[in-house]
């Protein structure tokens, strides 16, 4: 009864109490004599197979003795990816003013003393299997400033290429402008995204970079001594949109339910995500799935496919992408449209399973699509992967435009994909072992959720795995799951680098999850997360957690909490104009922490992001930005003007290291980080070990009673205020002013009252009665949030102000 799949040199495994063939997952699974391909052990493609190349980064802008590690990607005659064992021979072609070689399918080289002559890359890295060859071109931008200037390199965050034509402004800490040549308030930057800013302040500076299509970008109170900064920017995420749409082949002709998920590979840094752009708009959808579920009109994301036997629920998927770089017909850089934003190349991946009606949580369900119990839901949907396989389409060239009368909905000029159902299956199922969970607002956070990828070099971050786990008792570690034989560890299924992915760097990315979000009104959604890498970069089939993949070592960042933003001109107590602190009590531990970067997204998604020096961020040093010069609109306010309401803003920590995973890395500091050297943020996620983020969007409040028009003398007023923590202390928000007025003038009898003590703690829910005196008709009620030192007499609105009115007549 011998079964022919584990005739092979890898053999069988249980899994789930059945028999199934083996998978490998890094060449060193295979022999000498053979290497892994889409895990399987087959015999190492030849060389000679390779009928075009590709290098990435493409494009590099360095100065001298900087360091580029170049990697290199490589199809045959059928234009698949194919991965040679040996790789490609690296050397730097004649007039290259980078130096390097060797053989491998990465290669590091490094740029020579002297600059670049005019504005133009120049050739300067080849990548070669036979006669097939590939390059690489660069900018070597000048050595070093001059005694009290400032150099600034500006690149394009998923491009590498430089931003021209951008506006460079020097500042002082307290925000106040550094005038330029001819009291200019900004430098513009040249072709190659340089500028040079001059009259340098002796200690601290800062400086932002003001480009409409980018992000607006400020290194804040910088205090090296290299005086030669690197600005990475990302292009703004939703003024153009594309991507892929399609649906499956070979979807299983079964009576269970049929379930995938689908998007493009995440570039760039993983911690600076659109969730608007990552899940594309919803489509409406009725969903019916037997007798247990019927519910019509579901918001679905446009990435998810679903089927129910031969009843096709939702059969198209889309995917969005980020603009990055593209190739013309010739296989050269379309130029063109990388400057222009309007093209990009990601890998098309894809979640799918084929899962008994029984086996879903249905009862998890019960209360509805939108009342799901998710601790219930989480703790059960695990067990549902082992049904499930990875898909993946490396190198799918889209093109962007910018969104019509019908939206992002149009999606007529996507790239077409059908994707196969299944390719490989999650067939590595192992334990991760987490460390004591993060706490958020005094309690340990309620979930754990692990996305296990790959890194494809150019294109991202592509998912091949997920885990979760649930914290019901409160305490430090996730609950034991089935078979797993101890708290704190969490099962993962994952599938291996598959079709073109393999050689890429393995890493989980582990997000602890508060619900406190549900339960505060004042309460941030955000996460804790470590992104750690898998010892020697490959997977293990450990489905019993006897030896977990241990991230002990990791521990969860401190969750950004009690971030102030000043966004008005003048002082208010504790913070001058235009300044954020940190000033939670007790202080948040930003201990073995990088960078703090804080972003505001105006109502378009344009953002305005600020680094400053973690080690330099507590309740009496932030950081104060400059008003942007010339025509460039306020992203601090939602319509870019400061008459208008605040933009959201959100915090994020970041724990960097020159080489994680390996114990020769060693932590990055914050000027590491933002000079212009080898450890920029165009490479965040490959030093990335830990992040935290805090969303604290914008406060509102409004009446939740009266609810009629009339309202007996005496009666009682509920307010409902959110994403604004009341109180008088200094890590409050502030407070809320009662006021009331008839033709604008006060009403005898209803004096003003201020209130900040919740019905309950932190659920932003205020009561007040009504003194009997307090009569009249069509009275408006004004409810407004103002600061923690308002007083009666003094009220003081916070900036832009909040308010609410309703009007009522009191009898």
């Amino acid at each position: 009864y011998a079964l022919d799949f584990c005739a092979g040199a890898l053999g069988c495994q249980c899994d789930e109490g059945k028999c199934v063939g083996s998978l490998c997952s890094v060449d060193s699974d295979c022999g000498a004599s053979s290497v892994c391909r889409s895990g399987a052990c087959v015999a190492p493609p030849a060389a000679s197979t390779v009928a075009s190349c590709r290098i990435t980064p493409d494009f590099v802008v360095l100065k001298p003795g900087a360091k580029a590690t170049f990697w290199v990607s490589a199809w045959d005659a059928s234009k698949a990816p194919v991965i040679i064992k040996d790789g490609a021979t690296w050397s730097a072609p004649s007039g290259s003013p980078l130096t390097g070689s060797g053989t491998g399918n990465s290669q590091e080289f490094t740029a020579g003393a002297t600059a670049t002559a005019g504005t133009t890359g120049v050739v300067s890295v080849q990548a070669s299997y036979g006669t097939v060859n590939c390059t690489a071109s660069a900018i070597v931008l000048p050595t070093a400033p001059a005694a009290g200037e400032v150099y600034v390199a500006v690149t394009d965050e998923l491009s590498g290429r430089p931003v021209a034509n951008a506006d460079v402004v020097l500042s002082n800490p307290d925000g106040t402008i550094v005038q330029q040549t001819g009291s200019a308030a900004s430098v513009k930057t040249d072709a190659r995204g340089f500028a040079t800013l001059t009259g340098r302040p002796a200690t601290a500076y800062s400086v932002t970079v003001f480009d409409v299509d980018h992000s607006y970008v400020t290194i804040a109170n910088y205090q090296g001594t290299s005086n030669y900064l690197s600005v990475v920017t990302r292009r703004n995420q939703l003024d153009k949109y594309g991507g892929f749409k399609g649906g499956y082949t070979n979807v299983p002709q079964t009576s269970n339910v049929h379930a995938a998920i689908t998007g493009m590979s995440l570039p760039g840094s993983i911690t600076s995500l659109s969730l608007s752009q990552l899940l594309g708009p919803s489509v409406p959808t009725d969903v019916v799935i037997g007798t247990a579920i019927n519910q019509p009109g579901v918001p679905i994301p446009a990435g998810v496919y679903l089927g129910f036997g031969a009843q096709q629920i939702k059969p198209n998927v889309a995917g969005q992408g980020l603009a990055g770089v593209c190739t013309d017909s010739s296989g050269a850089p379309d130029e063109a449209k990388i400057a222009a934003g309007t093209c990009g190349t990601r890998t098309a991946w894809s979640l799918a399973g084929d899962v008994p009606l029984g086996d879903l949580p249905i009862d998890a369900l019960a209360g509805g699509l939108n009342n799901i119990d998710v601790g219930q839901l989480l703790s059960r949907i695990l067990p549902i992967f082992k049904k499930f396989n990875s898909t993946v389409t490396r190198d799918v060239q889209f093109s962007l435009k910018t969104p019509g009368d019908a939206g992002v909905s149009d999606q007529s000029d996507f790239t077409t994909l059908n994707q196969e159902f299944a390719q490989v299956p999650l067939a590595f199922a192992f334990a991760a072992k987490l460390p004591d969970l993060p706490k958020y607002r005094g309690a340990y956070v309620d979930a754990a959720a692990i996305i296990g990828g790959a890194n494809q070099p150019g294109q991202g971050v592509v998912p091949l795995g997920i885990g979760v786990g649930v914290n019901t008792d409160g305490n430090a570690q996730i609950d034991v799951q089935g078979s797993l034989p101890s708290a704190g560890l969490v099962g993962m299924r994952m599938a291996p680098t598959h079709h073109g992915l393999e050689g890429g760097n393995y890493g989980l990315l582990v997000a602890a999850i508060s619900a406190k979000a549900l339960q505060s009104a004042s309460a941030g959604v955000g996460a804790s997360a470590i992104f750690a890498r898998l010892p020697k970069n490959a997977l293990v089939f450990d489905p019993a957690g006897t030896s977990p993949v241990d991230l002990t070592g990791l521990s969860f960042p401190a969750f950004p909490d009690g971030a102030k933003f000043n966004y008005a001109d003048t002082a208010t107590p504790g913070i001058p104009g235009r300044s954020f602190r940190l000033v939670s009590n007790p202080q948040v531990d930003l201990t073995g922490m990088s960078v703090v970067r804080v972003t505001f997204a105006d109502g378009q998604d344009h953002r305005w992001e600020v680094l400053v020096d973690a080690t330099k961020v507590n309740n009496t040093s932030g950081f104060t930005l400059p008003k942007p010069p010339g025509v460039y609109g306020d992203r601090l306010f939602s319509n870019d003007l400061s008459t208008g309401s605040r933009s959201g803003m959100a915090g994020q920590t970041l724990r960097l290291n020159s080489n994680p995973g390996s114990t020769s890395g060693v932590a990055l500091s914050f000027n590491d980080y933002v000079e212009f050297n080898s450890t920029n943020a165009d490479r965040t996620t490959d030093y990335l070990t830990g992040f935290s983020f805090l969303d604290y969007g914008t406060p509102s409040l409004k009446f939740t009673a009266p609810t009629a028009a009339t309202l007996a003398k005496g009666g009682k007023v509920s307010i409902a205020v959110s994403k604004f923590k009341l109180g008088t202390t200094a890590d409050a928000d502030g407070q809320v002013l009662l006021s009331f007025s008839s033709n604008n003038a006060p009403v005898t009898g209803c004096d003003p009252v201020l209130l900040s003590t919740e019905t309950t703690a932190g659920n932003g829910a205020l009561d007040y009665t009504l003194p009997m005196s307090c009569v009249g008709t069509s009275i408006v009620f004004k409810a407004e949030l103002v600061r923690i030192d308002a007083t009666i007499a003094a009220p003081a609105p916070i900036a832009p102000a909040v308010f609410t009115t309703t009007t009522v007549t009191v009898q």
